[in-house]
């Protein structure tokens, strides 16, 4: 490294810490400094919207199936090591096999039980694309290939590009809206993150190429996407959810979903919803039922079959051959026509897959992701895949 980068940072690192001397948790740069690294336990961190439980509560039949705690899976190097220990020694706090409305295998590790609560991470952002499916079917946005400016006007302030940007590029990660992706604090991960004003920031990003471009996993999106329900509906995206998914599955807990601060109240759609396991697996289900929950169409098919129809221009090749991304869920494909695979992800190994095919749901949440070369794997190995 040159001298001269060195002495920036240096320089950088003496501002930080001067700053902080006097910083607290209402800043940005304090929550970098203080909370520093991200962890399940962050819903604790962050003032939330809170959800309540079913006072009709929907479970899940049980044919718990303990064969499958010995079946070998791959854990690292080819290694296959027996399921039941992968999910002990990798921080699993979670780990449901669901098929057919039916629980299979449920185990809960390292400190955590049933009742425990999780923060989902990125997953919030493929659970954000149902609520924009909601808000087509209620009017309240004509098509996700609306302009975003015809919602969110301000944005051709800071660039007359900006009318180029349509829903539909902040849904498939291709908005061309500046994102610098490292942790440092100048970086917009961590300010996508620790934010106390989200509302304000987003509202004031540049443009790095022209939306609709180029694929860039960039989660001020669908902060974006929650300004824009928020907007048209009227309401906190959080309440919206709350009314149009939460309240109609049955959830067995309480849950909620975080906000950047109790000054600004923007919800954060990027990674905030918190709730147990086993409410988390309802979402699947609704997610592998096109929108029906019970014989309901809650939210419109034709959404999901949008959300899920393999189109190549959705393929992300940087990430694998066969997997695609669009309205903020990772789609794998082997015939380039149907996904064998939908799922969500999250930071720390959050993840929700759904096998269509094999009417399969399997929720893994935890502390850590592990000494794993791909929980991905281990699933599709789970499912009859590989």
């Amino acid at each position: 490294m040159k001298t001269g980068k060195i002495v920036l940072i240096l320089l950088a690192g003496l501002m930080i810490l001067f700053t902080c001397m006097k910083c607290n948790t209402e800043s940005y740069i304090g929550r970098w400094v203080i909370w520093n690294k991200s962890d399940i336990e962050d819903y604790k961190k962050f003032p939330n919207y809170p959800f309540n439980a079913s006072r009709k509560p929907f479970y899940f039949h049980s044919n718990f199936d303990s064969t499958y705690d010995l079946l070998y899976v791959s854990e690292k190097n080819k290694k296959k090591t027996p399921l039941v220990q992968i999910l002990d020694k990798s921080h699993t706090t979670a780990f449901l096999i669901i098929r057919n409305d039916t629980i299979l295998y449920e185990k809960y590790l390292n400190g955590y039980n049933k009742q425990s609560i999780n923060t989902s991470f990125s997953t919030a952002k493929s659970l954000t694309s149902i609520l924009v499916g909601a808000a087509i079917d209620d009017g309240f946005i004509a098509s996700e290939n609306d302009k975003v400016t015809d919602y969110l006007p301000e944005l051709l302030q800071i660039d007359p590009n900006y009318s180029n940007l349509k829903v539909s590029h902040l849904l498939d990660m291709c908005s061309g809206i500046q994102f610098k992706d490292h942790d440092l604090p100048w970086g917009d991960k961590p300010k996508a993150y620790y934010h106390p004003r989200l509302r304000d920031k987003v509202l004031t990003l540049p443009l790095t190429s022209q939306p609709g471009k180029d694929f860039k996993y960039n989660s001020y999106n669908p902060i974006l996407i929650g300004l824009i329900i928020e907007r048209t509906t009227g309401l906190s995206p959080a309440k919206y959810f709350e009314q149009k998914i939460w309240n109609q599955l049955g959830m067995e807990y309480d849950g909620s979903w975080s906000m950047d601060s109790k000054e600004s109240k923007t919800i954060k759609m990027e990674s905030g919803l918190n709730l147990r396991a086993i409410d988390f697996a309802k979402l699947g289900t609704l997610i592998l039922k096109y929108g029906n929950w019970n014989g309901q169409q809650i939210i419109s098919k034709q959404w999901f079959i949008n959300c899920f129809s393999i189109l190549p221009e959705h393929n992300v090749t940087s990430y694998g051959e066969e997997i695609y991304y669009e309205n903020y869920w990772w789609l794998y494909s082997k015939d380039k026509q149907n996904p064998y695979i939908i799922s969500g992800w999250g930071h720390l190994g959050q993840y929700l897959y759904i096998f269509p095919e094999k009417q399969l749901i399997i929720v893994r949440m935890g502390k850590k992701t592990g000494n794993i070369d791909s929980w991905g794997k281990i699933f599709k190995e789970i499912a009859g895949y590989e």
